[in-house]
């Protein structure tokens, strides 16, 4: 409740309404009452979160996984973001080195937040592989709240190193931080893929201060694949963090079911969203002719076949109907919460 916290309302005592029961108690009827209202809630609040462990927390305790979207340009931050508000669902939007060095960190963050404050379910902006260290010192000052230090190439100690010098920026910016143990490979990355073993995780997870742990356990980045479960499920009850999958795309829908089950609260799409945004150009240009400008029909058949691609995808992994009730939550809290999410042995 950013907006309310440091506010002095009409007819309270003066002075910082944490310390002020008249205040507190105005602000709380305030939060009630739009809570409450039979306007939609995105009328009152901007839906782009900056409060990124409550949106883990809430996750994780709901036992379900949000796809994180790569998006490259205006046509597919706008088919995810609307795909999520028709399924009522969180989700994350993404951007990598690949998608800075096209269109511009300053040109995508704006889209995405722009989108985001206007949507009526909560949108967390991620920065994923960063290329280039420093890429994450400049995705922290472009707004992100959750960002990734691609560490896995590293030996186990130098990816610990880099992960506490990051996660210590990431905090001070009031951001999370994803790490990395092994290597997804496939297209993009390059390279094979690396499995990542139980007790180096463990140890990531316990001496580097990450917020979640991107693992790779058998998925492929723009490949079909099976997920080495009894791994993941090994790595889960080892490390009590959030975990990532990278490389979504081609994991088999129930291997993705599952790993919703064993900690997994963020997977990565990236690969459907770019061939679905190929195929639909070349449908797009086969449709007949219409009152608009030819290029705004191709696009807006592009932006119609990533919707779906992306609603297919929220609805798998569990995020549907999830979107008001996790917004709920992040309006009442007054903060983020203050320690990363571990969680409790079931």
């Amino acid at each position: 409740m950013g907006f309310l916290r440091g506010y002095r309302l009409a007819g309270a005592k003066l002075g910082p309404p944490d310390t002020n029961p008249d205040a507190n108690n105005r602000i709380a009827n305030c939060q009630s009452s739009l809570i409450t209202s039979t306007r939609p809630l995105h009328h009152f609040f901007t839906m782009f979160v900056t409060k990124p462990r409550l949106f883990l927390n809430y996750i994780l305790k709901n036992r379900f996984a949000v796809p994180s979207f790569n998006v490259s340009n205006l046509e597919m931050a706008r088919a995810v973001i609307e795909a999520a508000e028709l399924e009522d669902a969180p989700v994350m939007v993404q951007t990598d080195f690949i998608n800075f060095d096209y269109a511009g960190m300053t040109e995508l963050s704006g889209i995405i937040r722009s989108l985001a404050e206007r949507a009526s379910v909560p949108v967390l902006m991620h920065q994923d592989h960063p290329g280039k260290d420093e890429n994450i010192y400049h995705s922290l000052r472009h707004g992100y709240f959750s960002v990734m230090y691609d560490g896995g190439h590293h030996p186990l100690a130098d990816n610990i190193r880099g992960t506490i010098r990051f996660a210590e920026a990431a905090h001070a910016c009031g951001a999370i931080l994803e790490s990395e143990i092994g290597q997804f490979g496939g297209e993009y990355q390059g390279g094979r893929a690396i499995r990542a073993a139980a007790e180096e995780t463990a140890e990531m997870a316990e001496k580097s201060g990450t917020d979640t742990l991107a693992v790779s356990v058998g998925s492929e980045h723009g490949q079909k694949t099976r997920l080495d479960l009894e791994l993941l499920s090994e790595i889960a009850k080892s490390t009590r963090i959030p975990l990532v999958l990278h490389g979504g795309s081609g994991i088999h829908p129930e291997d993705a079911k599952s790993a919703t089950k064993l900690n997994v609260y963020k997977i990565n799409i990236g690969a459907a969203l770019i061939n679905g945004f190929v195929d639909a150009l070349t449908e797009g240009a086969a449709l007949p002719p219409a009152h608009d400008p030819k290029h705004q029909v191709i696009l807006r058949h592009v932006i119609e076949r990533l919707r779906e691609i992306a609603r297919t995808r929220l609805s798998l992994f569990g995020a549907s109907s999830h979107g008001k009730k996790l917004l709920q939550e992040l309006i009442v809290a007054q903060s983020d919460l203050p320690n990363r999410i571990e969680i409790t042995k079931q």
